[in-house]
This record gives structure tokens, sequence and C-alpha cells, in this order.
């Protein structure tokens, strides 16, 4: 079978399943004035956001992503893959998992599944240099030799 139907047939059901939350983001974007465009994959993208109308760099709630002026292909990748994970978990379950995963990791990106899932450079997030064990262990004891 050809992968265009499984494609196409994804974007259906991630259209589909995503549809109550995604109705409520497109209101919530047309009350603040957002520039609404509906991709040939049916996600949707809300700029021109006034701050403070979305989290971070940007938001998707189901198939719809709010933001300000951080677009880009890179970023609308990785805003396509909340898309799908909300579909996939349901909006609700996947809610819940995002804020408690949020609450465990301190809200840090690059510790978040679903941001490690959907891509953080993408996403426009920096990984930060992990940092070796054992030096963490030597500066707590005042250092080397000590």
């Amino acid at each position: 079978m050809d992968r265009r139907y499984f494609f196409h047939a994804w974007t259906v059901f991630r259209a589909v399943r995503n549809l109550p939350a995604s109705a409520v983001a497109v209101g919530w974007a047309r009350h603040h004035g957002a520039t609404i465009l509906i991709g040939n994959d049916l996600f949707v993208e809300c700029s021109g956001m006034p701050r403070g109308t979305y989290g971070r760099g940007g938001t998707t709630v189901g198939n719809v992503w709010l933001y300000g002026d951080l677009g880009g292909p890179d970023r609308r990748r990785h805003e396509l893959r909340h898309a799908d994970q909300y579909a996939l978990l349901g909006t609700l379950p996947f809610l819940a998992l995002y804020g408690l995963n949020a609450l465990v990791t301190r809200n840090l990106p690059h510790r978040n599944v679903f941001e490690r899932w959907a891509g953080l450079t993408e996403g426009g997030y920096t990984t930060p240099a992990i940092e070796e064990p054992h030096a963490a262990i030597e500066e707590d004891q005042g250092g080397p030799g000590r």
C-alpha cells in the first residue's frame, strides 16, 4: 500500500481527534486578532498573537499552533509533533501527563519527555552541557584531595 495513504489517513485522524481542543484554540486566536492559516496537513497556524496569550515561544492546542512572531518550518515541525501527541494520547490525558512531566522536571524543556520527542532543537531549545557526575561530588566535598 502507498505510504501517502497512511500519511493522509493520519492527517485526517489527527485533525478529527483534536477537533474539540482545536475549535477552542481557534476561537481564542480569533478573539486575540491572530492571523490564521490552515496548512495542507490540516495543522492551523495562528501567528501574531499578543504576548501573554500563549506560553513560552508558542503553544500547541490540539491541531492549532498559537504564537507571536517565532514561526518558521523548524518550529512548525516541532509543534506538529505536539499535535501528534494530543492525537495519540487524547487531549485530557496529554495535558495531565505534560503537566505532571513539567512538575517532575521543574519545567525544564530538555528534561521534558514531550519536548524531547517533539525535537528540542527544532523547538528552539538548547540542551545544556552534560555535567560529569563525579565533578559534582568532588565539588560538594570541597574539591579533589580534600
